[in-house]
């Protein structure tokens, strides 16, 4: 019975996919097709006024981590190395280096908040049960 129908049947496999893969191209086409409007409406959302990036560059301070969304949808992180009055010197963490950013040039910035303490508390927490539940590791 290799290759009769009902083996096939048993396995699911009875029936013609024609349909599942019409139905599953329709949903990738949706989907693609509403994550390129998506991304369109993001690209074309104006940069806020620099007086106003300037004001949260301020606030935040010299040492302060941050990340930075830039006019071309460039995003850095860092910590601010210094202050002007067109621009803020981020030092990036990752590339390292410094980068002068002009506050024109600016769409975002915000607080990383702590999700990387997350993540690394919650690494060490998974490494400690590990540890305890398998001792010859």
């Amino acid at each position: 019975m290799k290759g009769s129908n009902k083996s096939r049947r048993i396995a699911g496999l009875s029936g013609s996919t024609r349909p599942l893969r019409k139905g599953l191209a329709f949903l990738l086409a949706v989907a693609l097709t509403g994550t390129a409007a998506v991304s369109a409406v993001a690209k074309e959302s104006p940069a806020p006024d620099p007086s106003t990036v300037a004001g949260q560059v301020k606030k935040f301070g010299v040492g302060k981590a941050v990340k930075v969304k830039l006019v071309g949808g460039e995003k850095l992180s860092g910590h601010i190395q210094s202050i002007d009055a067109d621009t803020f010197t981020v030092k990036l963490g990752k590339a390292g280096g410094e980068r002068a950013i002009p506050y024109a040039q600016v769409t975002e910035v915000k607080d990383p908040g702590p999700l990387m303490w997350m993540v690394i508390g919650a690494a060490v927490v998974i490494l400690a049960i590990l540890v305890v539940h398998h001792p010859h590791l």
